[in-house]
């Protein structure tokens, strides 16, 4: 049995080996399309044509969790749950096409060196969700997302984000510089690429960006000033994940009163709701139609409920 012991030591050594990799190779691809080493930053660029009539919302930007893969690719759970909310929000322009785990909007799937390996663990957990599959994919998303609230990359990286979203949005009709509101839905670490990239869809369309977190992960990122307010739903079963932003960043305690954090909260623009007995994932995460609250609505009804009520 020997033999197995060492085959198995082998593989969880491989294991960390590759998520150490990811983390610390985790600026490059940000810094190597600020260089112009990107092919799409090479390319010359055309202005964003739009596809339908200008339009004056509501526009509403959905970005996912680290469990991303591409910004075509979406989680029946979280297809679901934009339905449901064009349902509520009928006439809403939304924007659902923007991997926000990549600052060139490039999928896992796409122009990548490990390419094979991304798509090789996509269909793994296609076919058995969440299972051990899941956690590269993850890991690489969280070092991302670390990546935006870094004071050194995360300048360039949320600014490659704001373009991406800017683009969409100026194909969905919006029109710029009319101080039209942009409301970003985001869930778990993409609450944080959503403030970060708010002060540029504030600077160069002309945006006031509000934030809807749901179960969000955020860190005191200067992004938050230009943040009009952040409306924080999470479950109360919910309780280690969004609390990460806030344990590994001191800039979100209240003693650092000076943080940019701090001064928002201050100023009135954070609100923080607890939304029923969500959990962060799982069969009673909050885009669930399983599980219900005491009145029977499930609780991809009620938060869709709860964030169609903000607009």
């Amino acid at each position: 049995m020997s033999w197995v012991w060492q085959h198995l030591l082998g593989l969880w050594n491989l294991f960390w080996l590759i998520v150490l990799v990811i983390v610390f190779t985790s600026p490059f691809e940000t810094l190597g399309w600020w260089a112009g080493w990107s092919r799409k930053r090479d390319r010359p660029e055309e202005p964003a044509r739009p596809s339908s009539e200008p339009s004056d919302g509501p526009f509403l930007v959905y970005l996912t969790g680290v469990a991303g893969f591409s910004g075509e690719f979406l989680a029946r759970r979280e297809r679901g749950f934009l339905d449901r909310l064009r349902q509520r929000l009928p006439g809403a322009r939304i924007v659902d096409d923007v991997f926000p785990f990549s600052a060139t909007n490039n999928p896992l799937d796409g122009d990548r060196l490990f390419r094979w390996l991304w798509v090789w663990l996509q269909e793994r957990r296609l076919k058995l969700p969440n299972n051990i599959f899941d956690v590269l994919i993850v890991v690489r998303n969280i070092a991302q997302t670390m990546v935006s609230s870094d004071p050194r990359y995360g300048p360039v990286y949320n600014l490659g984000v704001a373009r991406e979203l800017a683009a969409s949005l100026l194909r969905q009709g919006y029109p710029p510089h009319r101080g039209v509101p942009v409301t970003i839905v985001a869930y778990s670490g993409g609450a944080q690429i959503g403030i970060g990239a708010a002060p540029y869809l504030k600077r160069n369309l002309g945006a006031r960006v509000r934030v809807i977190s749901l179960g969000g992960v955020m860190t005191d990122d200067p992004g938050i000033l230009a943040v009009e307010s952040l409306i924080d739903l999470k479950g109360t079963r919910d309780r280690l994940v969004p609390a990460l932003g806030w344990l590994a960043y001191p800039g979100r305690w209240r003693p650092v009163t000076f943080s940019p954090w701090n001064r928002a909260r201050r100023a009135g623009r954070i609100q923080f709701r607890a939304c029923g007995p969500m959990t962060h994932v799982g069969g009673s995460d909050y885009f669930s139609r399983k599980a219900t609250m005491p009145d029977g609505t499930c609780y991809g009804d009620y938060v869709a409920d709860q964030v169609a009520s903000i607009f």
